[in-house]
């Protein structure tokens, strides 16, 4: 008996559902790079989780450098004309790789991995941060919605702090 075996129909609700993933993950990275965070929040859950986590070789466990859900992460965008952030000013764009896409039913965990470039007033563009999405998705009325981001960074020395999401 074989109860592992997927079926055609199966594998192409599959594929359909790792294919919207994807789209969601670049579309998440182009609402960043476009400052539309409005579009960006409209992808979390309600009870959704940003965080922005890195390790350091002297330290046993991995540094929260930033926690906050959905409703904070609105109310920072939303303060965002009231405040001087220097990094406002900076031209943003994210090469996104998708590398992993598991879905399980209603859930689905993703994991890509990303360089986000910075380019300043003058036109010089550099690297500003490298690391990994890994994402918790939640699908509801047909539509998958981030329950949890975490951004694991490689990049430990920014040259600005981002109070936006990375």
């Amino acid at each position: 008996m074989l109860d592992n075996v997927t079926t055609e129909p199966e594998m192409a609700v599959e594929m359909a559902e790792q294919s919207a993933l994807k789209r969601l993950i670049h579309a998440s990275a182009r609402y960043l790079d476009d400052h539309e965070f409005h579009a960006y929040l409209d992808l979390y859950r309600e009870e959704g989780v940003y965080s922005i986590v890195t390790k350091a070789p002297e330290l046993p466990e991995p540094m929260i450098w930033m926690q906050r859900s959905r409703a904070e992460l609105q109310e920072r965008i939303s303060a965002m004309s009231e405040h001087e952030w220097e990094i406002a000013g900076v031209e943003q764009t994210r090469i996104v790789s998708v590398d992993i896409v598991e879905v399980n039913g209603a859930t689905a965990d993703t994991s890509s991995s990303f360089a986000l470039y910075h380019t300043g007033q003058e036109g010089l563009t550099s690297c500003y941060a490298v690391g990994r999405y890994d994402d918790r998705w939640e699908k509801a009325a047909d539509t998958w919605k981030l329950g949890n981001r975490r951004v694991m960074l490689k990049t430990r020395q920014l040259d600005m702090l981002s109070p936006l999401p990375i």
